[in-house]
């Protein structure tokens, strides 16, 4: 099964609606092209199975998926209750630091008194400070502190569930960024050969330097040495005020704009994600726009109009990805929210002018070192021959991604040999990826045998013009040099 059909990829979130077989195959064939496991609320047992289904269902459908394993992070949460706490506006709470192991079985004793992971609240409020809890739907300010704790009196009516998130905007936490359970869910992550990593509440190039250590100490299930990559989400102030330099150091990027419309003003959010999409795109790295795209669908088996056109602008602006959290996670319609989804994307697609992104191309991405030279090129020539294609020869996925983040008209064809980056560029905005088949080494073979596998498999017809961007020696990486117009025969 060649989908082709939509240059934005689609992300969706496996939970209790979705994880199982049956529905991981109907998203596939819906158009998800990146599966994420939330490890947020996952146990090994359950990411195990979970990959396994992924891997039988992209094998007997015979295309690429991806498998991005998103990582909780220094998330800061409140505990002690079991069942949700009805408050209204004026109501008192105290929030108390509590150690973070063992916090989650703590029952308080006071129904007004509830727990945290962040050590030292009272050190780092001050009577006034605002505290968000659960995304912000209930907001209140200190006004008193004691040892460990403070009061908080909230302003709006709310029922606040167990283990909500608590926000105390513009202030950095004192945690470390990996916890011992992020660790773990790394390492069985990395040792499960997921194409992906993302990396919760990043806050700066260190963050990621050292994830990117311990990938590398990790052992693969199949002796080979890591190739997961890193996937660095945009979700707090601190991170968004660093931005320029964690795109440059991570593999890609996703807009979680629910934290992240917590900690910033809502009404700099859509500016932020404009600004965030094309700043990774132009980077070379995909983004991923996330939280609360169709989220009515949850429960609707029909999209608000708002929503729709939520997605049509994160299309429109290019972004790599679209993501489901919850509608297929824990919704009442996985594969509709699918469906939905990509009609959207399909339609925006059919409307976008690619031609524009061709004449805002910044000077750097037309100039440096070769490989990005050629990439340029080849899309320029792909535009004046017509072309139907670009088949891109690569061997680590750079000289696809660089071809990606032109944002062409026409489909990019990457042919590599290992099956990792085959999956990974599921991933990247218009790019199918395919595995070369035998054991060719010589570029005139390789030529011949592409065009044949296009034409097999229907993407590519007799008379098609394509542009190959290839690098000789073939299995040398990093040497991108070479492009070629052959017409298919």
């Amino acid at each position: 099964m060649i989908r082709m059909d939509m240059r934005t990829k689609i992300v969706a979130t496996l939970g209790p609606a979705s994880g199982n077989p049956e529905t991981i195959h109907a998203l596939l064939q819906a158009g998800v092209s990146v599966f994420r496991l939330n490890f947020s609320h996952s146990t090994a047992e359950a990411a195990h199975e979970l990959i396994a289904m992924i891997r039988e269902a992209r094998t007997a459908l015979d295309i690429p998926v991806a498998i991005m394993a998103d990582i909780k992070g220094p998330a800061v949460r409140v505990y002690g209750y079991a069942q949700a706490i009805e408050v209204a506006g004026g109501d008192v709470l105290t929030i108390e630091s509590r150690p973070p192991e063992g916090i989650e079985t703590l029952v308080s004793p006071e129904p007004r008194r509830i727990y945290t992971n962040l050590p030292d609240i009272d050190g780092l409020c001050v009577p006034g400070q605002r505290i968000l809890l659960m995304d912000g739907c209930l907001a209140g300010e200190v006004v008193a502190r004691e040892p460990g704790a403070v009061s908080v009196r909230v302003g709006n009516a709310a029922s606040l569930r167990p283990k909500a998130h608590l926000t105390l905007p513009n202030v950095d936490y004192p945690i470390p960024f990996l916890s011992e359970k992020d660790i773990r869910d790394i390492t069985l992550a990395v040792e499960s050969e997921v194409e992906y990593l993302a990396l919760s509440f990043v806050r700066e190039v260190t963050d990621i330097e050292e994830v990117r250590r311990l990938v590398r100490r990790c052992r693969t299930q199949s002796g080979r040495a890591p190739a997961t990559r890193i996937i660095a989400k945009i979700e707090n102030a601190i991170g968004l005020a660093n931005s320029d330099a964690i795109v440059a150091a991570a593999d890609g990027i996703m807009v979680a704009r629910g934290d992240l419309g917590v900690e910033v003003a809502i009404e700099r959010v859509p500016i932020a994600q404009k600004q965030l999409i094309r700043t990774g795109y132009l980077a070379a790295r995909p983004v991923i726009t996330a939280t609360q795209m169709l989220e009515s669908m949850i429960e609707s088996p029909m999209p608000t109009r708002a929503e729709a056109s939520d997605v049509a602008n994160a299309v429109f602006d290019s972004t790599s990805a679209v993501m489901l959290s919850g509608e297929t996670a824990i919704g009442r319609f996985p594969v509709k929210v699918v469906e939905t989804m990509a009609a959207i994307v399909r339609q925006v697609e059919a409307n976008q002018h690619l031609d524009e992104c061709q004449r805002d191309v910044p000077p750097e991405i037309k100039r440096g070192d070769l490989p990005t030279i050629l990439s340029y090129n080849a899309v320029a020539v792909a535009h004046q021959c017509n072309a139907a294609a670009i088949v891109v020869l690569t061997e680590t996925g750079h000289a696809a991604r660089l071809l990606s983040r032109l944002r062409p008209p026409m489909p990019v064809l990457a042919f590599m040999k290992d099956d990792r980056v085959y999956h990974q560029l599921a991933m990247n905005w218009g790019v199918y990826p395919f595995l070369l088949e035998g054991p060719e080494e010589a570029l005139d073979a390789i030529v011949v045998q592409t065009l044949s596998t296009c034409t097999r498999k229907g993407v590519l017809r007799a008379g098609d013009r394509v542009v190959f961007l290839a690098g000789l020696p073939l299995s040398r990486r990093g040497t991108t040099n070479v492009i070629r117009v052959e017409t298919v025969a």
